[in-house]
């Protein structure tokens, strides 16, 4: 059986075997936390009409076994490609993503509270976060909380959302901000334009955003690979934008 890397994760490793992708990890991470990324997909597939593909697995394996995706990311359609509706279509697909409500999943107004102060961050930072969660209304939407270009899978003419292990139930605009948080470190101007773009299109004032930016830019501190720009994440928390 030929086995081919084809991608690499923090944790976890991609192959491609006859056809298909299969992600294997390591002897000691969980299998519990296999089993529930497993779950939580099928859950999106099953019981949602967006473009997501199917976890297969079997009892006690360290394998998810899926379809291969023959295509490039967005992020490499938008750079090599020079396709210029990039944005356009990311906030497109954000959006149907939001006509979901009320599926199996954990609510991130329950968990994320809870990380933040279980979490090893700054007294003062843990403070703002948690106040600014307060004044989130409570939803039970379906959210990504990773949703960026290199998450969107350009196969066959058409979008497949990949990545699904941070989705949880919330209120958009914290997904929205965590998207924002995210092209605010790496592609700046992009950030601002998404925004503006999501405010209109949910009708929402762009300064309502700003307590789920504060919460979403703590939580992002906590990943290993954003200490290059921590200094945007500070920013964010204080309020120091530009």
């Amino acid at each position: 059986m030929e086995k081919e890397l084809i991608g690499k994760g923090r944790i976890s490793k991609v192959y491609k075997v006859n056809g298909d992708a299969i992600k294997t990890f390591p002897e000691d991470y969980p299998i519990a936390w296999i089993v529930y990324e497993v779950n939580l997909q099928n859950e999106i597939y099953q019981h949602t009409q967006l473009p997501v593909i199917k976890y297969r697995y079997e009892e006690g394996s360290r394998d998810i076994k899926m379809p291969f995706l023959d295509g490039i990311e967005l992020t490499t359609r938008m750079i090599r490609d020079k396709y210029k509706g990039g944005l356009d279509d990311l906030i497109q697909l954000q959006l149907s993503i939001y006509q979901y409500k009320g599926l199996n999943l954990s609510n991130a107004h329950d968990d994320y509270p809870k990380r933040l102060m279980d979490s090893d961050l700054d007294d003062a930072i843990k403070k703002i976060a948690l106040e600014a969660f307060q004044t989130i209304e409570k939803k039970d939407v379906l959210c990504h909380f990773d949703f960026h270009f290199s998450n969107i899978m350009y196969v066959n003419h058409q979008y497949i959302i990949i990545d699904w292990v941070n989705a949880k139930l919330a209120n958009p605009i914290l997904d929205v901000a965590r998207t924002y948080v995210i092209l605010k470190q790496y592609l700046k101007r992009s950030a601002n334009k998404y925004l503006r773009n999501m405010a209109k299109h949910l009708e929402i004032e762009r300064l309502s955003f700003e307590p789920a930016i504060k919460v979403m830019a703590a939580l992002r501190m906590l990943e290993p690979d954003t200490k290059e720009r921590m200094k945007v994440l500070d920013d964010l928390v204080f309020g120091q934008q530009k």
